[in-house]
């Protein structure tokens, strides 16, 4: 509850009441209790939705040049499967299958990363993902274990791309659950990330913080 708001109902209790009349009285905590509830819900509650009103994935994506070489991660929200222990030198490749798998995956992935501890154990997906195009025009995937089907797969969106600058912005689907800066996707398997790649492996801060700020924009909790 915010300050002012908790001395106005202060305020009330114990203000003067009017003299007693017989009978029996009501008790005034009560009547103001519902009050203060309501008050108190409303104080702390969320001043937005998320995902946020038009929410939207990058316009006119062209997929073919997005898995055309490989991407270099420079920020990265912590997921279950990839701890901050192990986010060390991660990079993650595409490329395009030459025919579609058993389950209908286009892309296979590849996913590298080392430990932060030395001496850097070095890790990798192998060979064990794939990727299937949901919306190639709007930069919507899905990817999971290759053994397994689809509908089990997690949604992958690139939320903004520019080629020219050399950055993507890379979301575990629409944030959907309320944080104290805005949005955030969740921290499990499926459902759950945020990246932001770029094409060289050497930080650009300056380019860094502009998908940072595109990234606030769109609504995501940093």
């Amino acid at each position: 509850l915010k300050p002012f708001l908790l001395k106005r109902v202060l305020d009330y209790l114990r203000a003067p009441k009017p003299a007693e009349t017989e009978g029996p009285q009501p008790n005034m905590f009560l009547l103001v209790r519902p009050v203060f509830l309501m008050i108190a819900v409303g104080a702390s509650g969320s001043s937005f939705t998320c995902p946020p009103p038009g929410f939207a994935t990058s316009a006119d994506f062209n997929l073919d040049t997005f898995v055309s070489a490989p991407w270099h991660v420079q920020q990265q929200m912590e997921t279950s499967y990839l701890p901050k222990s192990q986010n060390r030198c991660v990079r993650a490749e595409y490329r395009r299958r030459p025919r579609r798998s058993f389950w209908g995956y286009e892309l296979d992935v590849r996913n590298f990363a080392e430990d932060v501890a030395p001496p850097h154990t070095r890790r990798g997906s192998g060979s064990s993902l794939c990727a299937k195009i949901v919306d190639a025009g709007h930069g919507k995937l899905k990817v999971a274990p290759c053994a397994i089907p689809p509908i089990l797969a997690g949604p992958y969106w690139v939320i903004a791309y520019d080629e020219q600058d050399g950055y993507a912005l890379i979301s575990g689907g629409p944030p959907t659950h309320v944080a104290t800066g805005g949005c955030r996707t969740g921290t499990g398997v499926n459902g759950s990330g945020l990246w932001i790649f770029t094409r060289k492996q050497e930080r650009d801060q300056a380019l860094v913080d502009k998908v940072r700020a595109i990234a606030a924009q769109k609504g995501f909790d940093l």
